[in-house]
């Protein structure tokens, strides 16, 4: 029988140049392999608290929750892994981040070329369209 184990991961982004740029890191396990951050919850911590805990961590940057973007299940050996990411607008950089992780801002075309994993690929799709939104709202 499987384990299941429950994460939160943050995509982040920010506007550079009146572009939304990614923030993407390397895998800890194949870091030829591009992600966003993400890892586990902590006994008494919320998917949400998690997610930027992760985003800091990983990547040293802070951001702001402005959504929920969704959630990725997969398996990888005796695992079953549910993975709840936040949208996270980029606030201020507070380190170099967990090294070997290797944090890049890259627009959405690059971001898209670059992440590994198809099913997330689908969630920068979905999180761009409430970013979109999100930063019209503000324009208006």
């Amino acid at each position: 029988m499987k384990t299941t184990v429950a994460q939160a991961g943050a995509i982040t982004f920010r506007l550079q140049n009146n572009e939304v740029q990614f923030l993407l890191v390397r895998s800890k396990k194949n870091p030829s392999v591009w992600i966003f951050p993400k890892g586990h919850i902590e006994a008494g911590e919320s998917d949400l608290i998690a997610s930027g805990r992760e985003l800091t961590e990983e990547a040293g940057v802070e951001g702001k929750a402005i959504a929920n973007a969704g959630t990725l299940a997969f398996s990888v050996g005796d695992k079953n892994y549910i993975v709840n990411y936040y949208v996270h607008e980029y606030q201020k950089t507070v380190s170099y981040g967990e090294p070997g992780r290797d944090p890049q801002w890259r627009s959405y075309e690059e971001t898209l070329k670059l992440l590994s994993f198809s099913n997330s690929r689908d969630l920068l799709i979905s999180a761009n369209s409430l970013i979109k939104k999100y930063l019209q709202r503000w324009s208006d």
